[in-house]
């Protein structure tokens, strides 16, 4: 699979959660700027589910495509 910009793959698939092999860091601000799509879902749980089975994670991302979470999820830093 090719890489993709975030934004991309954020716009493709709304409300859902992606799971995604990061390939391109904006080095200043440490944001993913590119990568390939593992899976996306609707349910975070299956997304968790996916990363699991990755040997390598170093370099994936685990994100919410809206800026608002779902009812029921937080986010803590």
């Amino acid at each position: 699979m090719r890489s993709i910009k975030i934004k991309s793959i954020k716009k493709r698939f709304p409300r859902q959660w992606i799971l995604v092999a990061v390939d391109k860091i904006d080095e200043t601000t440490t944001t993913p700027i590119s990568g390939r799509l593992i899976t996306h879902s609707a349910s975070r749980q299956d997304v968790y589910r996916k990363l699991l089975s990755i040997k390598d994670r170093h370099n994936v991302l685990v994100e919410y495509t809206e800026d608002k979470f779902p009812k029921g999820h937080a986010a803590a830093f």
